[in-house]
C-alpha cells in the first residue's frame, strides 16, 4: 500500500497542551492566522512621573523541560511495488519451503460480542496463506499493542526468507522503537537502509531512535538525510532537538525558523522558538513567539504564563496583565485555585502600570499560598514602600532575607528603604553585604559615606 504523502504545507492542528508532542501528521493547508483581539489601551503616567521599577525583582523564568516526546511523521505504509516477487522454483531441483509456525490469538469472530483490536485482520488467516497472512497478523498485533508478538512474527519471517526483506526489517525496527529497545531498532533501520536507501521516512525513524539512545551526532545526520529526501516541519523540529543538544544553538534556531515557516499556526513550535530566543537573549523575539502561542491557544494556561513572563521582561505590562488575568480567570471558571505565579505576575504587571493599590491584594493571595518565596515577599515589600507603608515593607524584606540571606534584590530594596528613612548605617551594612557578594554598589556606598 503506497504511502499517502501529505503536502509539506499542510494544516497544523494546534496541540491541546504545549508540553504535548508535536502532531504525528504532516500538516495540511495553512489556516488563516487567528485574529488577535486588540489589547485595550491602558493609560500610562508620563515616564518622568513614574517611579523607577528597577528595584522590583522579577522572578527569573523557570527553566522549562525540553520537549521529550519526539514528533512523529505518519508511519509509512510499504509500497506494494517494492515487495520482492516470489522466485520461481526450478523444475530440475526441488526446493522445500520452510514452514512457519506462529502463535496467534484465537478469535471467534462469529461468537464474540466485542471484537479485540486487529481481530478482523487476524481472521484473514482463514483466507490468506503464507507470508502475506503472517504480515497481516503482525500488523494486527501492532495495532492491538502486542509489540512482542509482532516482533516475533517479523523475526520468523526474516529467518525464513532466503534474503533479508527491507519492509520486514523496517517494520520490526519500528516495533522495537515502540517497545523502547532503541539499539535493536537502530540496527534494523541500518540494515533496511542498506537494502532500500530511499525507503519513506526511514532516516527519520532512525534519527528518532538515535536521539533516544543518546547518539546525538548520528541523529543530526539522520535528520539531515531525511530533510534532503523529504523535508517537513517535523523533520526540522527533530533536527533542532539534536542540534540544541550538540550546542549548535544557531543551527537549532534556524531549524525552528524553517518549521514555523511551514506551520506558523502550531503553538508548540512557537513555544520552542520563544525559549530558544530567550536563551539567546532575544527577549523581544521570545515575547513575539510566546504572544503568538497565547493568541493561537488562548485557553492554554502554559502559553499564557510564558507570554506573561516574557511580556514583563520587555516591559509590556498591559499585555502581561491581560494574559495573567486570563490564566487566573481560566482557573477560577474551572473551580480551581489560581496559580500563585499567575497572581504574582499580574501584581507585577499592575505595579508596572502604576496601579500598586490594585496589585497589593494579589501579592497577598500569592503569599498566602506560598509563604516562603523570597521574590514574592520582596516584590510585595517594594509595593508597600510605593504605597508609603515602609515599616511593613521592611518586615517582608526581613522575611525574604531569612529565607535567602544572599538574595540581592531584597538587600538592594532594604538598603534603599533604609536610605530613604535616613538610616545610613543600616543602608551601608546592606550595600557592603552586596559588595562582598560581588555586586557593584560602589556608587551607592560613595553617596552614603560622602560628608
Amino acid at each position: 500500500m503506497a504511502k499517502r504523502k501529505p503536502s509539506p504545507r499542510a494544516k497544523a492542528t494546534a496541540s491541546p497542551k504545549a508540553k504535548a508532542a508535536l502532531r504525528a501528521k504532516k500538516p495540511a493547508a495553512k489556516k488563516p492566522a487567528a485574529k488577535r483581539t486588540p489589547t485595550k489601551a491602558v493609560a500610562k503616567k508620563p515616564a518622568a512621573k513614574r517611579k523607577p521599577m528597577k528595584a522590583i525583582a522579577k522572578k527569573p523564568a523557570a527553566k522549562r523541560k525540553p520537549m521529550k516526546a519526539i514528533a512523529k511523521k505518519p508511519a509509512p505504509k510499504k509500497p506494494v511495488a517494492k515487495r520482492k516477487p516470489t522466485k520461481a522454483v526450478a523444475t530440475t531441483k526441488a526446493v522445500a519451503t520452510k514452514p512457519i509456525a506462529l502463535r496467534r490469538p484465537q478469535i471467534n469472530l462469529l461468537g464474540d460480542t466485542a471484537i479485540a483490536p486487529g481481530a478482523g485482520a487476524l481472521a484473514l488467516d482463514r483466507e490468506l496463506g503464507g507470508v502475506v497472512a503472517d504480515e497481516v497478523s503482525a500488523e494486527a498485533l501492532l495495532d492491538a499493542g502486542d509489540l512482542a508478538g509482532a516482533i516475533a512474527i517479523y523475526s520468523e519471517l526474516l529467518e525464513s526468507s532466503p534474503s533479508p526483506i527491507a519492509s520486514f526489517l523496517i517494520a520490526r525496527g519500528r516495533a522495537f522503537y515502540r517497545a523502547g529497545d532503541h539499539a535493536r531498532a537502530i540496527a534494523d533501520f541500518k540494515r533496511g537502509l542498506a537494502l532500500e536507501p530511499h525507503y519513506p521516512d526511514l532516516y527519520f525513524d532512525k534519527g528518532k531512535a538515535e536521539l533516544q539512545a543518546g547518539l546525538i551526532a548520528e541523529a543530526e545526520s539522520s535528520f539531515s538525510h531525511d530533510i534532503d529526501l523529504d523535508p517537513s516541519p517535523i523533520s526540522f523540529y527533530n533536527r533542532h532537538l539534536a542540534r540544541k543538544a550538540l550546542g549548535n544553538l544557531g543551527g537549532a534556531l534556524s531549524d525552528l525558523d524553517s518549521a514555523i515557516a511551514d506551520m506558523p499556526d502550531e503553538p508548540a513550535l512557537r513555544v520552542s522558538r520563544a525559549l530558544m530566543r530567550h536563551t539567546a537573549d532575544d527577549h523581544e523575539g521570545a515575547f513575539e513567539d510566546a504572544d503568538a502561542a497565547a493568541t493561537l491557544e488562548p485557553d492554554e494556561p502554559l502559553h499564557l504564563d510564558l507570554c506573561g513572563r516574557f511580556a514583563l521582561l520587555v516591559a509590556r505590562d498591559a499585555r502581561a496583565a491581560e494574559t495573567y488575568g486570563a490564566a487566573i480567570e481560566l482557573a477560577e471558571r474551572a473551580g480551581d485555585p489560581p496559580n500563585p505565579q499567575h497572581l504574582h505576575g499580574l501584581a507585577l504587571a499592575l505595579v508596572g502600570l502604576g496601579r500598586s493599590a490594585e496589585a497589593l491584594p494579589l501579592f497577598d493571595r500569592a503569599i498566602a499560598r506560598v509563604s516562603d518565596d523570597p521574590s514574592f515577599l520582596c516584590n510585595r515589600a517594594w509595593t508597600l514602600h510605593l504605597l508609603e507603608r515602609s515599616t511593613e515593607a521592611l518586615g517582608d524584606l526581613d522575611r525574604a532575607l531569612a529565607v535567602d540571606p544572599t538574595y540581592a534584590q531584597a538587600l538592594r530594596n532594604r538598603a534603599a528603604i533604609y536610605a530613604a528613612q535616613g538610616d545610613r548605617n543600616r543602608a551601608l551594612a546592606d550595600y557592603r553585604t552586596l559588595d562582598a557578594l560581588g555586586h557593584d554598589v560602589s556608587a551607592a556606598i560613595a553617596r552614603l559615606v560622602a560628608p
